[in-house]
């Protein structure tokens, strides 16, 4: 289970304390212990700074006060996962498309199963009110979704912490899965989509209204073939090249090595 270490849980957005509290509690049922906040809400904050003593959050977290104690807290999404090989984000909301497959708990856990054992994965669960917002959740290369009754389709925050962690401990408990070849990072991975973003729209590709819609779905088509550093470096290096090209025209090495070639 020594792969445990390596999955962090990020909570975006958290407006109650007594939730983050709870959530690192749950955490600490089943071996997770690297947790992140993203732009956590003022009273949450301030409550944290109340330890000891006087923290809901604390209160909560019944023998996990340690994770609590080793909590990082950033102030965006891509802070918290650029050095992640794979984010698994968490929703109830139908959209048109996702940039990864949607699933249910237990083939996430298996998938984290396949990549933690080599690198980091962050499992990203937001707001209590509004959960993550679209563009969070473009971050993430699989989808995650607990099916719940219809009469009541959210879960409270620590729940959902609680139940996601149960099945990646459940994995974590089988045999070992096979090797995993070392993914590109977050954060390079954002880099080819800022170059992509600049690049179809120089192109003519598609327009500014437009563009989220196609780099949503570009960002579903590369994150199936989980890319490895070199070859998102050899992506870059092409888009990168086809900008100077359109810009500049044949390089004057092309036109002569064409001149010298003519009969």
């Amino acid at each position: 289970m020594d792969w445990l270490d390596n999955v962090r849980i990020v909570l975006v957005g958290s407006q109650e304390p007594m939730n983050v509290g709870a959530a690192a509690r749950a955490m600490q049922n089943f071996g997770v212990s690297d947790l992140w906040l993203v732009a956590p809400e003022p009273r949450v904050r301030e409550d944290l700074a109340q330890h000891p003593g006087g923290s809901m959050a604390y209160r909560l977290a019944v023998h996990a006060e340690e994770v609590l104690d080793n909590m990082k807290i950033v102030d965006s999404l891509p802070e918290a996962v650029a050095d992640t090989w794979l984010v698994v984000g968490t929703t109830v909301r139908e959209r048109e498309i996702y940039t990864g497959p949607v699933v249910g708990p237990k083939p996430m856990a298996e998938r984290i199963a396949q990549v933690a054992p080599q690198g980091r994965v962050a499992v990203v669960f937001g707001r209590e009110t509004s959960g993550l917002t679209t563009a969070e959740i473009d971050l993430s290369q699989l989808i995650v979704r607990i099916p719940t009754s219809s009469k009541q389709p959210s879960l409270n925050l620590a729940q959902a912490v609680l139940l996601l962690c149960y099945e990646i401990f459940g994995a974590a408990s089988a045999p070992p899965a096979p090797s995993q070849t070392e993914l590109a990072s977050q954060e390079a991975l954002q880099q080819l989509f800022d170059d992509l973003r600049e690049y179809i729209l120089r192109i003519g590709f598609t327009d500014e209204k437009r563009l989220p819609y196609a780099v949503r779905r570009f960002r579903r088509l590369l994150y199936k073939a989980n890319l490895t550093p070199g070859e998102v470096q050899l992506l870059r290096g092409f888009l990168h090249q086809s900008r100077w090209y359109a810009q500049h025209g044949r390089r004057k090495t092309d036109l002569e090595t064409n001149a010298t070639s003519d009969p």
